[in-house]
């Protein structure tokens, strides 16, 4: 029987206000991923990732989503969703 691999990225869901200092926050890869895990971001001027899955972010308002793959064929996937929200939205839901 073949061993299923479990692997997964945390947070699954990060949020922040957006300010005039760049914000970074550590992504942790848990579990068996079956290689190096890669990252990609779909909107850069919202967030960027580096190799070691740290997100910089809080220079621009909006939303992106960061796909995290295990392998090069690319076929097993996570994502984590990115959000910098104005602060006068941040005063509004506090």
């Amino acid at each position: 029987m073949d061993s299923v691999l479990y692997w997964d990225v945390f947070p699954k869901s990060i949020k922040v206000s957006h300010g005039s200092l760049n914000m970074i926050v550590p992504l942790s890869v848990r579990g068996n991923p079956r290689g190096q895990v890669r990252f990609d971001v779909s909107n850069m001027a919202i967030a960027t990732v580096s190799e070691d899955g740290l997100v910089s972010l809080g220079y621009n308002v909006g939303a992106t989503i960061i796909a995290a793959y295990d392998s090069e064929d690319r076929t097993s996937v996570r994502y984590v969703q990115v959000e910098v929200i104005s602060v006068a939205a941040a005063v509004a839901n506090a």
